[in-house]
């Protein structure tokens, strides 16, 4: 299928109704952004390079979906379920990721700078080589993920569970982006 056919069916089955099930579709490549995706269930889709600039996933299941080097910044990313999800190289930078829940996902050398991520579930990731710099983090759940040569150099952590150590630098309240 065409790539502008593809688009064009996204966009009919979100018209069709909320919360459209794209469970499993090959979206790869696709310029995704500013489409309101809200609820909807991309259960193991396939988003690697796709632009998901600006677009509304809150609430979506993106559970094993590959997110390889897709563009999800300022993105709407409010509660949504990215279990096993693989974001490498993803950039997330100022998306809004409020009680996301990044549970066993894949994010080495993903980007989420000044992201508001208050209160999300990176429990057991892999957060190797992540760039978090400025990013709201208060209240998140660390708890057995690798942070091994990630960046959080400005980071706001206050409350965050089993948060990174040595050496971090938490930065000050600053205003959440929303």
């Amino acid at each position: 299928m065409a790539e502008i056919e593809r688009r064009d069916l996204v966009t009919a089955l979100i018209a069709a109704g909320p919360q459209p099930r794209l469970a499993g579709i090959d979206l790869s490549g696709l310029d995704l952004s500013h489409l309101d995706l809200h609820g909807a269930s991309l259960h193991g889709a396939d988003l690697s390079n796709c632009n998901l600039h600006r677009t509304d996933l809150e609430n979506c299941d993106l559970t094993r979906c590959n997110l390889t080097e897709a563009d999800l910044s300022h993105a709407r990313l409010r509660k949504v379920r990215f279990h096993h999800a693989i974001l490498f190289r993803a950039k997330l930078d100022l998306a809004d990721m409020h009680a996301a829940d990044l549970s066993h996902a894949l994010l080495k050398e993903a980007s989420m700078r000044e992201a508001s991520a208050a209160e999300v579930f990176f429990k057991d990731s892999d957060l190797r080589g992540l760039q978090a710099q400025k990013a709201d983090l208060r209240g998140a759940n660390f708890s057995g993920a690798n942070w091994e040569g990630a960046n959080f150099t400005g980071a706001y952590l206050t409350g965050a569970i089993s948060p990174p150590g040595g050496g971090v630098q938490t930065g000050p309240q600053r205003a959440i982006r929303h």
